[in-house]
Parts: structure tokens; sequence; C-alpha cells
């Protein structure tokens, strides 16, 4: 779970990403071709972001840049499949039934993981 800044996920996400996400652990270069062997096959992830921009615009006008990097970029490159996405906005000027809601779907997917 992460709030989308800016269009992307926040710094410290990153850092925790290029300190944890490394060759030998999570993917493995292979001499001589352009992709490496996937370390993280037969795992699977939900994305779960929250939001102040529209899903619509993130999706059709920005091209859903902070999916695409964390889900493609990073989790299946490293053979992480499949990787669902929870969208949650706006979240800025959102009422309580809202927030609710949603911490009810959140609560619900996370149980499921038991």
């Amino acid at each position: 779970m992460f709030p989308m800044w800016w269009y992307g996920y926040p710094a410290i996400m990153k850092g925790f990403i290029d300190r944890v996400f490394l060759p030998g652990i999570t993917y493995q270069p292979i001499e001589g071709k352009s992709l490496p062997e996937k370390l993280l096959k037969g795992k699977s992830a939900r994305l779960i972001i929250t939001a102040d921009t529209p899903k619509w615009y993130d999706f059709l006008i920005m091209k859903s840049p902070a999916i695409n990097q964390f889900k493609n970029g990073t989790l299946k490159f490293c053979g992480v499949n499949p990787v669902r996405t929870t969208y949650i906005a706006s979240i800025k000027k959102s009422s309580s039934n809202f927030r609710t809601s949603w911490l009810k779907k959140v609560t619900f997917l996370g149980e499921r993981l038991k």
C-alpha cells in the first residue's frame, strides 16, 4: 500500500526498493541476455494505492505511471505475477462513509491472504 505522490510512489519506498530488490535476491542477470532470470516466480501481489487524482485521469491522461513503474518495472520484472491493483481516490476531501467503505474492502482483501 502506498500513497501516490506526483504520479509516482514516495521516495522512501523507492529507497526501500533500491535496497531490497537486488541481483541474486529478486532477479539474476544472465550473461549475454538482455533480461534477467526472474527469482520471484510463483509470487503474487496486490497494490493498494491511495490518491487524490481521480482514477479516470490517472488512467486516461497520465497513463498510470506509478502503477506501471511498480507493477511492471519492479514486480513483474522480478517474476511476481499476477499483480492486482486497488486504486482508492479521491482521499483528501472524501467522506467518512467513503473511507469506512474502503477500509472494510482493504481489510477483506487482507483477510483473504490468511
